[in-house]
């Protein structure tokens, strides 16, 4: 593949892993907002649902910027986090068939495409 192909595939990984952080961060504001209007049932978990979601949405978010850059970890952060989000929507078939085939599919070509062998050679060569 040639190298612009393979910068537009590293970019097109960078918006995906910033669409992600960008539902984390409404999800953080929500969960934010329950807490002060006082709809949670517990202050204990919503605080602390509330950092988890804010604290991934910050990772993805830096991951979404050094994956242009052809950084390793960000390529390692988001295949994890693909693999998590697989595992989310098997728990999200309960409740909405199409929502968890969406997620799924999503993350499914997110990590497909972070298996290919240019992206792979691409965040693994040391940058001068």
């Amino acid at each position: 593949m040639p190298k612009s192909s393979v910068q537009r595939t590293l970019k097109g990984l960078a918006i995906a892993f910033l669409l992600e952080a960008t539902v984390l961060y409404i999800a953080t504001g929500a969960s934010i907002w329950a807490l002060i209007t006082g709809d949670t049932t517990s202050v204990v978990t919503g605080a602390a649902l509330s950092a988890i979601c804010l604290g991934v949405a910050l990772w993805l978010t830096s991951a979404g910027l050094a994956i242009t850059k052809g950084k390793r970890w960000a390529r390692s952060a988001g295949i994890f986090w693909q693999l998590m989000q697989i595992t989310i929507s098997f728990g999200l078939y309960e409740v909405n068939v199409l929502a968890a085939v969406a997620v799924a599919l999503a993350s499914g070509a997110v990590l497909i495409t972070l298996f290919t062998k240019d992206v792979a050679a691409a965040t693994s060569q040391p940058r001068s």
